[in-house]
């Protein structure tokens, strides 16, 4: 297990360096670094965020449990502070500042959200012969915590975070042994949900989904980004035109590159070769929480490296399948890599979670 925790840090500290390179090359303009503060306030988020690992390293997992339900209404009280005092940015209230300092608490949600499901698929509930009240029991009750933080972010707007809830929701479900019956109930009742969504969504969120079907029915509206985006991806071909040579991020083609679309930088300066090294990370990170998750002894340790792993599976699948033009576009950065305060710390203090439970397995 040691060796594994070592190896843990070695792909952190890998995606990293990816992540400043990246970074770097993106906030580039006509040869010259035109955003150095966003380029040192990640050199920051990464240092804080290391200091936040060694700090939970030394506290045992199990507090979380107790701690779920504060966070959880925290989480709310911001949400709902967000409705009221936020920041708008690009059309959309998900930002407050508190003491100077502006976060988004839809990242802290996706945290509050693991960590709340641990604590209720934990729970002993004794079965139920009647369907509807063991559907209530093993689905309803764990999920309308879940349902709330949806909600407050959905109407921000930030449709990409509220469907991360809800696929971290049933990821989380299946792997804990929910009744298939009570899944595909569930997953049926999801899907009749649907409609009422797309009515609610606003314009430029519905001209993005319809874009997905065909990019170049707008080319220089909501289908620009998906076409610049696979330009710079295809260019890079093979072993990509080198560091700070991508020439649609260089001639700054690319919206969002430091955010968002920062793996359009990567593939076009790195090219194939490139790109399979860096989901080969990807995949060996997420198969050590895997192999974790098969080897801790107690439940909750294990529903919490399941969520781990859930939340990002779903961040790296979304993201580059988005920017691939496989998936609609919904705005979510790609994990350890794309600029981000509030992003990032989140993802360290997950990442010192799951380096405290695998101090724990032997």
């Amino acid at each position: 297990m040691k060796k594994n925790k070592i190896f843990t840090i070695m792909l952190i500290l890998l995606l990293n360096a990816f992540s400043l390179l990246s970074l770097y090359s993106a906030l580039h303009k006509g040869g010259e670094l035109t955003d150095k503060d966003i380029f040192t306030k990640q050199i920051i988020w990464i240092i804080l965020g290391w200091s936040l690992v060694l700090i939970i390293y030394f506290v045992n997992y199990r507090i979380f449990y107790d701690l779920s339900i504060w966070l959880y209404f925290i989480c709310l009280i911001l949400l709902m502070m967000v409705a009221i005092l936020g920041k708008i940015q690009m059309g959309a209230q998900r930002w407050i500042q508190i003491f100077g300092i502006t976060f988004q608490p839809s990242e802290l949600a996706k945290l509050a959200a693991i960590l709340i499901i641990c604590r209720n698929f934990t729970k002993d509930r004794p079965p139920s012969a009647s369907l509807a009240k063991d559907f209530f029991n093993e689905v309803i009750l764990p999920f309308t915590p879940v349902f709330f933080l949806f909600l407050a972010i959905f109407i921000q707007p930030d449709l990409g975070t509220s469907l991360i809830l809800i696929f971290l929701f049933m990821m989380m479900l299946l792997a804990c042994g929910a009744k298939k019956r009570n899944i595909i109930i569930f997953f049926l009742i999801i899907l009749l949900a649907i409609p009422l969504g797309w009515i609610l969504l606003k314009d430029y969120q519905k001209d993005r989904l319809l874009v997905f079907i065909n990019p170049n029915s707008d080319p220089l509206g909501a289908g620009y980004t998906i076409i610049q985006s696979k330009i710079a991806i295809g260019s890079g071909r093979i072993f990509g035109k080198g560091f700070l040579s991508g020439t649609q991020n260089q001639l700054n083609f690319i919206p969002a590159r430091h955010t968002d679309f920062i793996f359009t930088v990567f593939a076009e300066e790195w090219g194939f070769a490139g790109c399979l090294i860096l989901l080969a990370v990807y995949y060996l990170l997420l198969k050590i929480i895997l192999d974790t998750a098969k080897l801790v002894k107690d439940k909750y340790s294990y529903v919490l490296c399941i969520g781990i792993f859930s939340l990002f599976f779903i961040h790296i699948f979304i993201n580059i399948s988005m920017i691939l033009g496989l998936l609609p576009v919904v705005g979510l950065p790609l994990l350890f890599l794309s600029y981000g305060g509030s992003y990032t710390l989140i993802n360290f203090i997950l990442i010192g979670i799951f380096l405290n439970i695998q101090k724990y397995v032997r």
